[in-house]
């Protein structure tokens, strides 16, 4: 058997129960079902008792809801339906430590007749089953209160059309994983490092349908993969890796391999600098969870800094736009808000400039929250030529640990890691220990002196949240790096 794959002895199954209202106890089943899988298939493993989970597409889904709308009894009815798998690879010392799945399905139905609303849900789509979970939403709403308002449902809608789920995202599972984990680890083994990765994968559909014709459909599949390679010896550490993507064929486990792989190598020895502010280059991964910081100004957030600004104010660095790129083709995300109306696209920021606030007195009333397809515009600069152009200053791989210190300002403190370097005169010339730092991004968003090419990259502390965003390199002037910490 390959070192890959554990035997198929090791192969467990972890349920998770979880709480179901009283209504639904026809469902088939009340838990979601954990696998670890050895050496079949994810399709093998979603077949949990006698409820088979299945990820449906839109005609199906609309197979489903207009056999609801045919039952007889009901004014109006409301149907929100939602299925996902969520499944991922981990990876370490030279074989795959995990495959594991998640599967869940669930139908929600909301009946209206006259002033009365029942609902009832369940996770078995049968026909008898779907009869049943009707039948009690009726049972329910009879018993329920008058409402003083009846509901008004929504009409039909037009969205900006977005294809999230294409074939190589919705078939990439464990086999699939698996090859590019192999090439993945000959590539670590020959430049002599020791790798560790993740390689997840999200596929959702979700959609909210009614009896006025509202029908707000959406499937998105996608993957990241994510690697930290080693050395043997604990000497020296590197990290690379792209997230959110919906066309696999833009995962390269070789390119990525190499990356962590000679950051890793590059790495030891590192030699420490006194503390101070730097010119720093902030590499995709670093600047997202630095962007992350001062997202929420756009709603209210943003303490002093943001007291009586107003959309045309001049607040950040002629190099920083930010835009809600809704029906961007290489992120692909919802094109719908979460009252589903349609979204459009929204200018944050535009060459430092303020266009749109969601919220308080200066608000636009923006169609897309500020989390929604995030584009930070950039160059076709990559990071390299970057730091041709950089006379002296830090190259930063990664941020982690990073923790708010003040609110008023958004001054938070973090440290690098997997891979700092000092520049001079446009070249990379050693390894650098660690550092402390303190920064606002209010701050370093007014120092950005250089951009680079964005890619898609995650900008929660997890990789597998669905909010990645396209973010460039950046350079920031004057980062205030406080201390030394010793951690390679």
């Amino acid at each position: 058997m390959s070192a890959l794959m554990p035997p198929a002895s090791q192969a467990t199954t972890l349920a998770a129960t979880r709480t179901t209202p009283a209504n639904v106890h026809h469902a088939k089943t009340d838990r979601i079902t954990f696998w670890r899988i050895a050496d079949r298939s994810c399709a093998d493993a979603a077949d949990s008792g006698n409820l088979r989970i299945t990820m449906y597409s839109r005609d199906q889904v609309k197979a489903i809801t207009d056999k609801i709308f045919n039952m007889s009894g009901a004014d109006n009815i409301e149907v929100n339906f939602s299925s996902s798998e969520r499944s991922g690879t981990r990876f370490a010392n030279s074989s795959i430590s995990a495959n594991l799945v998640q599967f869940d399905q669930q139908l929600t139905i909301t009946t209206h007749v006259g002033a009365k609303v029942g609902t009832s849900a369940t996770r078995d789509f049968s026909d008898t089953s779907l009869k049943l979970t009707f039948d009690e939403a009726m049972t329910n709403g009879r018993g329920a209160p008058d409402r003083a308002t009846p509901a008004v449902l929504m009409g039909p809608q037009e969205y900006i059309p977005v294809d999230a789920a294409l074939p190589s995202a919705k078939s990439f599972g464990p086999a699939e994983r698996a090859r590019m984990v192999r090439t993945s680890i000959d590539i670590s083994k020959k430049m002599g490092t020791v790798g560790s990765g993740f390689i997840p994968k999200n596929h959702q559909t979700t959609c909210e349908a009614n009896t006025k014709g509202l029908f707000a459909f959406y499937e998105v599949a996608d993957a990241s993969f994510i690697l930290t390679c080693r050395m043997p010896d604990g000497s020296g550490s590197g990290w690379a890796g792209i997230t959110g993507i919906k066309d696999i064929g833009m995962i390269n486990p070789v390119e990525i391999t190499e990356v962590a792989s000679k950051k890793a190598l590059d790495s030891r020895k590192a030699r420490a600098l006194e503390p101070g502010r730097y010119t720093v280059i902030l590499e995709p991964r670093a600047n997202a969870r630095f962007l992350s910081l001062m997202t929420g100004i756009f709603g209210g957030g943003g303490g002093q800094f943001m007291q009586g600004k107003k959309p045309g104010d001049k607040i950040f660095s002629d190099l920083f736009t930010l835009k809600s790129d809704i029906g961007n083709p290489i992120l692909r995300q919802t094109t719908m808000l979460g009252d589903n109306t349609p979204a459009a696209p929204v200018t944050w920021l535009e060459k430092g400039v303020l266009r749109n606030l969601t919220g308080g007195p200066n608000s636009t009333s923006p169609k897309a929250n500020v989390n929604m397809s995030l584009v930070m515009e950039g160059s076709d600069l990559s990071t390299a030529d970057m730091i041709k152009q950089t006379k002296r200053g830090l190259l930063v791989t990664f941020f982690w640990y990073i923790r708010g210190v003040d609110n008023a300002t958004l001054l938070n403190t973090g440290m690098t890691r997997d891979g700092l370097f000092l520049i001079e005169n446009g070249e990379i010339t050693m390894p650098v220990q660690n550092f402390r730092w303190n920064m606002s991004p209010l701050v370093g968003y007014n120092n950005v002196s250089l951009v680079g090419k964005p890619v898609p990259m995650s900008m929660g502390e997890s990789y597998d949240g669905g909010n990645s965003a396209l973010i460039p390199p950046v350079r920031i002037e004057d980062f205030y790096m406080t201390s030394i910490s010793p951690a390679v």
